[in-house]
């Protein structure tokens, strides 16, 4: 692979190109899961803790009327799908390129969307803060369009955001593959159970030990992966490599562990749209390959 990138000669727009629409990709996705009902919005809004002082004074109603409403319920599902409709309207305007400098603040703005999401994973998990974490790479690339798009270039600001976006989802991926058990609720990094029920699906294996084993060594493999791509030459180019190639064939194995040839089109709804949202896990690796290969003789794009 190394030989084929050291022939490519990629332009900063082309980049560019390929940036906004990975992340278009990834929009659609989340978009998509909240459309078919998926978003763990209650985490929030049915956290007594957080929440009961402020519905109380709102509503005027008890938490537990709160709770267990059914118009209630409705509203938040409601909520969901608007969401959905959100995401792919903000996928359609990252597909546009304005010269007037306030439409680029967009990207912030979808940014913060993607990081509330994110947050409300973490609130549903409940354990390691590497549920919140894991999804940098996501709410950090609408931000990376935004740097490239005002720079005219992929360095600086970009290509660090990249870098650490990147090894933030594959470290805490990581943690949770080599099972990082901490009796501190926020360090505990325990492995979930579909990460061994996916890999014992995609790969045929039948012992749980073994699929366990994979993944040990698939989250050592991330650790140092995401240590290279702070190096130069080729070890860098070898940890990109292989967040590319590894971050494809876990968001892959969604739909390929979890088809049912019996209902294809209901398990394709709900599995392609996770393979798409988790686009930024080997897209943002492959641009920096491209950005790392641009040659000096590259003449940065004009201010517009």
């Amino acid at each position: 692979m190394q030989k084929i990138l050291s022939n490519i000669n990629p332009s900063n727009n082309t980049i560019e190109i390929i940036f906004r629409i990975s992340c278009a990709v990834m929009l659609i996705g989340h978009g998509w899961v909240c459309l078919n009902g998926k978003m763990p919005l209650t985490a929030l809004l049915w956290d007594e803790q957080l929440m009961s002082g402020l519905i109380t004074s709102i509503t005027g109603e008890d938490w537990n009327s709160w709770v267990t409403s059914l118009e209630v319920g409705d509203v938040i599902n409601n909520i969901i799908r608007l969401q959905g409709i959100i995401f792919i309207l903000f996928a359609a305007t990252l597909l546009i390129r304005s010269e007037k400098k306030w439409f680029n603040f967009i990207y912030i703005i979808i940014s913060g969307n993607l990081l509330f999401l994110a947050i409300l994973k973490y609130l549903d998990s409940r354990v390691g803060i590497g549920n919140l974490l894991e999804h940098a790479s996501q709410f950090c690339m609408p931000l990376i369009v935004f740097f490239i798009a005002k720079n005219k270039d992929m360095k600086g600001t970009s290509m660090i955001l990249a870098k650490v976006s990147i090894a933030f989802a594959f470290i805490f991926h990581g943690l949770f593959a080599v099972n990082f058990r901490h009796e501190m609720t926020v360090f505990d990094h325990a492995r979930p159970g579909h990460f061994t029920e996916m890999v014992m699906l995609s790969l045929g294996i039948t012992q749980e030990s073994f699929a366990n084993s994979i993944l040990l060594i698939a989250g050592i493999l991330d650790f140092i992966a995401a240590a290279l791509i702070f190096s130069k030459g080729t070890p860098r180019n070898i940890g990109l490599i292989y967040m590319f190639i590894w971050g494809a064939l876990t968001a892959i194995a969604r739909p390929w562990s979890r088809f049912d040839s019996y209902e294809i089109f209901e398990s394709l709804m709900k599995w392609i749209p996770e393979m798409f949202y988790r686009t930024p896990h080997f897209m943002i690796p492959f641009c920096l390959l491209l950005a790392l290969n641009i040659k000096s003789d590259h003449v940065k794009l004009p201010s517009k």
